[in-house]
């Protein structure tokens, strides 16, 4: 008896396989069937994908106003070498320390670090917006530990 029932779930088995491996062939079949278009009398052509441009890193240079206060970045140069000739006003200049970008999957990344009375290593780290010309990221304020969203857009 012990043979038998492990004989018939085999058995079983062996069907259900062999039933689901020749549905999966049909499948596959209908598949190459219905997307071969050889034989088709008007092919379509492939949709053509525009790529987007590489973004133009001179078009960080600017007087950049954020949209919740009157601070202010403003970008002089973009050197080739990743840094950025930048000042930045809260309304009076405060050091910039570091300031970098970069161009990460088409889009322009920058970093900017502040060293001041008042601003111990508070920094932002923006992505740059082709289409609204402007900039969004993070504010890091060192002082309080936080971490703010903030825009900037170009000013006039």
């Amino acid at each position: 008896m012990k043979y038998k029932t492990k004989f018939a779930a085999l058995l079983f088995t062996l069907m259900f396989v062999s039933l689901f491996s020749c549905n999966q062939a049909k499948v596959k079949d209908e598949t190459i069937l219905a997307t071969d278009n050889s034989a088709a009398p008007d092919k379509v052509e492939p949709v053509k994908v525009e790529q987007n441009k590489p973004a133009d890193k001179n078009q960080l240079v600017g007087n950049w106003v954020r949209t919740d206060a009157p601070y202010q970045i403003e970008i002089t140069a973009v050197l080739e070498d990743g840094n950025l000739k930048a000042g930045y006003f809260n309304p009076k200049s405060i050091n910039v320390a570091k300031a970098m970008w970069n161009n990460a999957d088409g889009l322009l990344k920058v970093y900017i670090e502040l060293r001041d009375v008042n601003y111990p290593g508070s920094n932002y780290k923006l992505t740059y917006r082709a289409e609204q010309d402007e900039f969004a990221g993070e504010y890091f304020q060192a002082v309080e530990g936080n971490t703010y969203n903030v825009a900037f857009t170009r000013g006039k």
